[in-house]
């Protein structure tokens, strides 16, 4: 019997079971990443510059996969994509390992890796739907929050587990995604309800449906390209431009390197609940651009000082910018995003933070290769851009305020809005 959802405790149920599903996919997705980078560059003689581009095409083949995801969460129900996609990613990670471990080509390995991204890209886009529809707009930034601790915490454990598998045998990493695949899969297919109320009142009708891009919703795309731009520059952290400066420039082992993420995950379980207390009554688009700020200022101690525990208290103070961030920005975008159409809005928003943020790390890894001769200049260069974003930010956040205000006021629908 499938589950069903009815009732406030059955609400928190649901964000609970999300928190879990955060654990153990982040647990082990999220080092692959990270090893891979430096596997990719180091092991198979791959520039930075190639490397770049190998997160950059994953990035960009997610943007209309995002679109036509968000489509079918909506058409299909939450439940079905949710329960379906951990096994594609099991069969992927299980290949990948397989490659890793016999040797295969290199081009097999980044094929691989890259049909990785799209599927994670509608996982983010389902996750951040349910946990939608089963919360009232006031608890948004909260669930967010939970389900960041839940995931943070994840990547903390495989951080440092994936560090230490790493360095008996890259492909043994790729054993901590195929079990968490599993655990995730399994706890889906017995734990998560439908939770589309329109998919529940209307599902053989929506089935039908064509696909739905909400191109004319102007203040939804701006918002979206705004967050996008804005943690293109902040997110530079974790893009792979950091394990690549760290190893190669600073000379820090892979231990090291992600010693530092594992700061990172502890000071979200730490500080994301205290800081959501003390910056409640701050509107969404303020801890935005708080957060943005503290970003640029930790990538200057990153620029001047190699020093393992100056680096830490830089890690702090981003993370810090990060939790700020990190759940308004999501919170944010569910308030403008119409009820019925949710699924569709968050493709559209996932996709344009693919078309955007995956030029990230091309654009750190090249930066790192022209100023290899002085390279905490990247940093610097780094810092400037993000200052100049949230300039931009509290420029065009305040014209838009009253409008962004009004749609947050109430739960519309899309029908509602073209009327």
């Amino acid at each position: 019997m499938k589950p069903s959802i009815d009732s406030t405790s059955d609400a928190r149920g649901v964000i609970r079971v999300l928190a879990i599903g955060s654990f153990v996919r982040d647990l082990g997705q999220y080092i692959v990443w990270v090893i891979m980078a430096v596997f990719l560059n180091e092991v198979r003689n791959v520039s930075y510059i190639g490397v770049g581009l190998v997160f950059l095409v994953g990035g960009l083949i997610s943007v209309p996969v995002s679109i036509y995801g968000g489509n079918l969460l909506d058409r299909l129900g939450r439940r079905s994509i949710t329960v379906l996609l951990p096994w594609v990613l099991m069969v992927i990670y299980a290949l990948l390992f397989l490659s890793v471990y016999l040797d295969f080509s290199t081009y097999m390995i980044i094929a691989l890796f890259i049909a990785a991204s799209p599927i994670q890209s509608i996982q983010y886009v389902g996750f951040t739907a349910i946990a939608s529809d089963v919360t009232a707009p006031s608890e948004r930034a909260g669930a967010f929050g939970i389900l960041r601790i839940a995931s943070n915490a994840g990547i903390g454990i495989g951080l440092v587990s994936g560090g230490i598998l790493s360095e008996l045998s890259y492909a043994t990493v790729f054993l901590l995604p195929i079990a968490g695949s599993l655990v995730e899969g399994t706890l889906y297919y017995f734990r998560i309800p439908e939770t589309s109320s329109e998919h529940i009142k209307n599902g053989k009708k929506r089935r039908k449906e064509r696909l739905f891009i909400p191109w004319r919703d102007t203040l939804f795309i701006t918002v979206s390209l705004l967050l996008a731009v804005g943690w293109f520059s902040s997110g530079m952290f974790e893009s792979a431009l950091t394990p690549l400066y760290l190893t190669s420039i600073d000379n820090f082992s892979n231990f090291m390197v992600t010693g530092l993420f594992a700061i990172n995950t502890l000071v979200v379980l730490v500080a994301q609940a205290p800081i959501n207390r003390w910056f409640f009554n701050y509107r969404d688009t303020t801890r935005i651009v708080m957060g943005l700020s503290l970003f640029a200022s930790a990538y200057l101690v990153f620029a001047f000082t190699s020093d393992y525990f100056l680096l830490a208290i830089a890690v702090v103070i981003l993370t810090t910018g990060e939790n700020l961030g990190s759940p308004s920005s999501s919170a944010l975008i569910t308030k403008i995003a119409p009820e019925d159409r949710r699924g569709a809005y968050l493709g559209l928003y996932s996709s344009i933070g693919s078309l955007i943020v995956p030029f990230r790390p091309l654009a750190a890894t090249a930066l790192l290769a022209f100023t290899i001769s002085a390279p905490y200049r990247t940093w610097v260069i780094l810092s400037v851009a993000t200052f100049i974003i949230v300039i931009i930010l509290v420029a065009l956040f305040g014209g838009a305020r009253k409008s962004l205000e009004a749609r947050m006021t109430s739960e519309t629908t899309a029908t509602e809005m073209t009327e």
